[in-house]
C-alpha cells in the first residue's frame, strides 16, 4: 500500500527537487531516528520554489488552511490546496523575519497518509525535507513533536540558553553543574580532561547537576569516564546491547574504515578482531548477550546527581541517560528525549542523481526491558516541559537543595 501511494505521487512531480522531498517521504516508512538526508558535499541545493494560492478547484477545503505564524514569531505561512504538488495541500511563506525566505516559497507539502492521517514533508532552512505527523486544533498546528505553529501572531522570545560547550561550574554552597554537548568521539579527550582537571571539584558538593539537552550522540567509549560519578555499584548490567545485520554492504563498510577512530596499536588490533567476528556472521544478525563491566567508583560525594536532557538529546546521549537512571545517585529532569535509540552506526548510501545521500543503520539495539523508545523517547523522572527551558537548571538546584 505505501508503495503504491509512493508511485502514485510520484507521478505529480517533474523535478529533482521534488524527488528529494518524495524520498524523505519513502524514508517515513522505516521507524528510525536516525535515517536522514543529506546534500552532497559542495553541492548547493537548489531553493523551494514559489508557489501562488489557488483556493478553486476540486481539491476539498481543509480546517488547517490559512494563515499560521511560527512559535517564535521569526515567519509565518499560507496553507490552501495544491495541484502542482504532491501533496494535497501547501504551505508557503506569508512573511519571513530571517530572511531566508522568499514571499510564496515552499514550506510544507501536507497529505493524508494510509491511515487517512495528516503528515507532511517540511523543508528545513539547509533545505533539507523531513517527515512529520500533523496535529492540529483551531488554534494550534503541531508539526511533529518541535515545531509549533499558532493562528494568532507570535511575540518574539529570547532563544534557549544552552551553551555548545564542555564546561564545569560551580552554581551554589550545595550544588555543581557540568556541561557536556556531545558524546562524538573526537570530544572523547576533552570530556577526560574535563573530568581530570575537576576530579577535586566534583566531590565537594552533594549535588552534581549533568546536563546533556541538545547533546546529539557519538561514541559509547566517549561517556566512560562519567560513569564512575553516576552509578552507584561496580558491577553493573548495560541497558541494552548491539547486534549488527552483517550484509555484504555492511561489513565492506566495517573492513574500510575500522581504523579511523584507532589512537594506538591496541585499538588497531582491537578492529581487526572486531571485523574477524563479523566475517564469521556474515548474511545474518551478530549474535548478542547480556554485557556486564566493572568500574572502580569515585566513593564519597556527590550524593545526589540530576541528570537533565531535552527532545533534542538523542542516540549514544540517549544510551547515556538509560545507563545512568539504573543508579540509585540519579534522578532524570526535563521532557522526553529524541528517541534515536534502537538502531545505530549509520553508512551513506549515495543518490547521486539527485546529489544526496541517505543515512541507513547497521545496528539493531536489543533493550533488556523489552522497551519501545524509538520516535517517543525517554521519560524523564520529573517533566519540566511547561516551565521555560532557560530555568530548568534553576528549578533543578531548587529542588536538589530543599
Amino acid at each position: 500500500m505505501f508503495k503504491n501511494e509512493i508511485i502514485n505521487k510520484a507521478g505529480k512531480i517533474s523535478n529533482q527537487r521534488d524527488c528529494i522531498g518524495l524520498v524523505a517521504l519513502y524514508l517515513s516508512f522505516i521507524k528510525d531516528e536516525h535515517c536522514f538526508i543529506a546534500y552532497d558535499s559542495g553541492y548547493t541545493p537548489k531553493s523551494t520554489k514559489i508557489i501562488p494560492p489557488k483556493q478553486k478547484g476540486k481539491h476539498l477545503q481543509h480546517p488547517i488552511t490559512g494563515i499560521w505564524y511560527f512559535q517564535d514569531g521569526s515567519f509565518s505561512i499560507s496553507v490552501f490546496p495544491s495541484t502542482s504538488t504532491f501533496g494535497e495541500w501547501v504551505a508557503v511563506i506569508h512573511e519571513d523575519q530571517t530572511g531566508s525566505w522568499r514571499k510564496g516559497q515552499l514550506k510544507i507539502e501536507f497529505y493524508s497518509d494510509t491511515n487517512n492521517a495528516l503528515s507532511c514533508i517540511y523543508w528545513q532552512k539547509n533545505l533539507v525535507p523531513r517527515q512529520h505527523k500533523v496535529k492540529y486544533t483551531d488554534s494550534t498546528l503541531l508539526i511533529g513533536r518541535r515545531l509549533q505553529f499558532y493562528r494568532e501572531k507570535q511575540n518574539v522570545y529570547s532563544d534557549q540558553i544552552i551553551k555548545s560547550d564542555f564546561y564545569f561550574e560551580s552554581l551554589s554552597a550545595q550544588t555543581n553543574y557540568l556541561r557536556i554537548q556531545s558524546f562524538d568521539l573526537t570530544h572523547k579527550r576533552t570530556i577526560d580532561s574535563l573530568l581530570t582537571t575537576h576530579r577535586t571539584d566534583l566531590a565537594s558538593k552533594n549535588n552534581l547537576i549533568i546536563d546533556v539537552r541538545n547533546n546529539g550522540g557519538g561514541g559509547f567509549e566517549t561517556f566512560q569516564g562519567l560513569l564512575p560519578y553516576v552509578l552507584d555499584q561496580n558491577v553493573f548490567a548495560y541497558p541494552y546491547y548491539s547486534s549488527v545485520w552483517v550484509s555484504k554492504a555492511n561489513l565492506e563498510y566495517y573492513d574500510s574504515t575500522k581504523y579511523e577512530y584507532a589512537e594506538s596499536k591496541l585499538d588497531s588490533t582491537n578492529e581487526t578482531m572486531y571485523i574477524d567476528f563479523l566475517k564469521q556472521h556474515e548474511g545474518g544478525f551478530s549474535p548478542t548477550e547480556p554485557l556486564y563491566d566493572t568500574i572502580q567508583l569515585e566513593v564519597g560525594l556527590p550524593l545526589r546527581i540530576a541528570l537533565v536532557f531535552n527532545r533534542y538529546t538523542a542516540s549514544t546521549a540517549e544510551g547515556f541517560v538509560l545507563q545512568a537512571r539504573s543508579s540509585g545517585k540519579v534522578h532524570t529532569f526535563g521532557e522526553n528525549s529524541a528517541g534515536a535509540v534502537s538502531y545505530g552506526d549509520w553508512r551513506p548510501i549515495a543518490l547521486p542523481e539527485l546529489n544526496i545521500w541517505v543515512a541507513m543503520t547497521t545496528k539493531k539495539m536489543v533493550f533488556t526491558t523489552n522497551e519501545d523508545l524509538e520516535g517517543i523517547g525517554i521519560k524523564p523522572g520529573q517533566d519540566l516541559s511547561t516551565i521555560n527551558e532557560n530555568d530548568w537548571v534553576t528549578k533543578i538546584m531548587e529542588l536538589l537543595e530543599k
